[in-house]
C-alpha cells in the first residue's frame, strides 16, 4: 500500500476563494472544485476551475498561486506527502470528476465529522489519488486492455479466468494477457486480485458485514483462502485490519 501522509483536509463550502501567493510548496495539493469557480495561474497562465475540474500541485516542482474569487464556491482541499507515482497526472484535469470520486469525499466528510482522524482519512486520498491515476491511464489505453480492465471492475464478484476473458474478446489467452501487461504493468490475475483487496479493504473499513461474507462479496467462496490471500497483499488479515482502520 502507498504510503499517503495527509497534512490537511478541509471542505470549504460557499466561500469566496483567496488569494495565495505565488511560491512553492513542500507537499502535494490537491484541489477539487465541486461548485463555483476558482483561478490558478498555471506557467503564468490564468486557469479558471469549475465544477467537477481539479488540480494537484506537487512539491517543489510546479508554483502554487490562487487568485482571490468573485463567485462563492465549494471545493475540498488536500495537503499531503506520497510516495505513490503521480508524475502521469495533469496539473489540471478537466470535468475529471467521477461519481466514485464524489463518494469518497463524501466519505472524507463522515470520517473527519466523526473523528476528525487525517490518518484514517489519508486511506480515502490513497483511493482517490487512485482513481485519479487510473483515469488518466484509461485516455492512453489499448482498447483491448481498457475493455478487459472495465469488464473486471464491473464483475470481479464473479468467477473470472483468462479463458473467459479470451473468449469474451476473441484474442487468445497470451494476447490478452500481453496487452494488458504492457498497458498496466500487471498480469490480469494480478489486477483482479488487487481489485478484489481494494474493496475488501474498503468493506472492512466501512461496514460491519461479517468477514465470510466480504469475501463472498469481493468473489471468494473460500473464507481461510480469502483470509490468507488478504494478509499476503496487506500483511494483515482481515481481523487485523478492521480493527486497525473500521470507523465503527
Amino acid at each position: 500500500m502507498n504510503r499517503i501522509d495527509l497534512l490537511y483536509f478541509k471542505h470549504n463550502v460557499n466561500v469566496k476563494p483567496h488569494h495565495i501567493h505565488c511560491g512553492r510548496i513542500q507537499y502535494y495539493d490537491l484541489t477539487v472544485v465541486l461548485k463555483g469557480e476558482l483561478t490558478y495561474v498555471v506557467r503564468n497562465e490564468a486557469v479558471s476551475l469549475k465544477a467537477g475540474d481539479f488540480i494537484l500541485i506537487r512539491p517543489q516542482v510546479e508554483y502554487r498561486q490562487r487568485l482571490d474569487g468573485a463567485v462563492a464556491s465549494e471545493y475540498v482541499s488536500f495537503n499531503f506527502n506520497t510516495d505513490m507515482d503521480l508524475d502521469a497526472v495533469p496539473i489540471v484535469s478537466q470535468n475529471g470528476l467521477s461519481d466514485e470520486m464524489k463518494l469518497l469525499l463524501a466519505a472524507c466528510d463522515g470520517l473527519y465529522s466523526a473523528e476528525k482522524d487525517l490518518a484514517k482519512i489519508a486511506y480515502l486520498v490513497g483511493s482517490l489519488l487512485q482513481l485519479i491515476r487510473e483515469n488518466v491511464s484509461n485516455r492512453q489505453m489499448h482498447p483491448l486492455a481498457l475493455e478487459i480492465k472495465n469488464h473486471i471492475l464491473k464483475n470481479y464478484t464473479e468467477r473470472i479466468t483468462l479463458a473467459d476473458i479470451a473468449e469474451r474478446f476473441h484474442f487468445s489467452v497470451s494476447y490478452c494477457n500481453n496487452v494488458f501487461r504492457k498497458e498496466t504493468g500487471r498480469s490480469i490475475v494480478l489486477f483482479l486480485i488487487e481489485e478484489r483487496m481494494r474493496k475488501a479493504k474498503e468493506l472492512l473499513t466501512y461496514t460491519a458485514f461479517a468477514l465470510p461474507e466480504i469475501a463472498v462479496r469481493v468473489g471468494y467462496e473460500d473464507y481461510n483462502y480469502f483470509s490468507r490471500l488478504f494478509k499476503k497483499y496487506t500483511h494483515l488479515t482481515p481481523t487485523q485490519y478492521r480493527a486497525r482502520y473500521s470507523e465503527k
